[in-house]
């Protein structure tokens, strides 16, 4: 075994000597010096930062951070990038088991809300006809008002070209009412579409509640036989 040595100067006359300097002397570094003898010094010199080294209180000498060696780094560096792959999986499967559970939490509201809404099939299948009798007629009046619009349209330019054909301008009036004509006709294809989209979206959703309400209540009757 390597016998530990230091400097000339023992240890109770370094700290004797340190504590003779200014309070503001700093830490005292611990390395070993090039023939591997353990050595206390107020600096570090270049080869025992690469070597590592232990930074002591110069009062107390009590070891307050350990920087490791090239080597030490290097080899914590590359168990480090081992277990990174292994790492990256668990915390992806944590990640799933949140989700798997804020999914589960959400799904047991949107199942709860259903049976709060609808206390049986026929009541969500009236409902469900309801909305459809309701948004059909919806449909039905806009496609009406679009024809109608379209006949005034058609109306205002053939009034606008027969001015036109006879040598008179246009006035700013009947312009305005052809702009105004198109512009209404926009709004109404926009509403129009809206509407068509509601529609068709509204039905998945109905056609997934009804599915999802069977189901429960299945599992409610199931759960209500079990218990007796």
């Amino acid at each position: 075994m390597r016998k530990l040595n230091f400097y000339p100067v023992s240890l109770l006359a370094l700290a004797l000597s340190l504590s003779s300097m200014p309070s503001y002397a700093g830490n005292i570094y611990r390395f070993h010096d090039k023939n591997g003898v353990s050595t206390l010094s107020k600096t570090l010199p270049p080869y025992a930062s690469q070597q590592g080294y232990e930074i002591l209180d110069d009062k107390s000498f009590r070891v307050i951070e350990r920087v490791m060696s090239t080597k030490e780094s290097i080899e914590q560096s590359n168990a480090e990038q081992l277990a990174a792959p292994a790492k990256r999986l668990e915390q992806q499967e944590q990640l799933k088991q949140e989700q798997r559970k804020r999914l589960d939490k959400e799904q047991k509201i949107v199942d709860q809300n259903l049976l709060d809404i609808y206390p049986s099939v026929q009541d969500l299948i009236k409902t469900r006809d309801d909305y459809f009798a309701y948004i059909n007629k919806q449909i039905a009046d806009t496609n009406l008002q679009h024809d109608h619009l379209q006949q005034k349209l058609h109306q205002l330019q053939q009034a606008a070209a027969e001015k036109e054909l006879s040598g008179k301008p246009i006035s700013n009036k009947l312009n305005e009412q052809i702009e105004t004509a198109q512009k209404d006709i926009v709004d109404n294809e926009l509403h129009l579409e809206n509407l068509q989209n509601d529609n068709l979206n509204s039905s998945h959703q109905y056609e997934h509640d009804l599915i999802r309400l069977r189901q429960l209540q299945s599992m409610r009757r199931e759960a209500e036989a079990d218990s007796q």
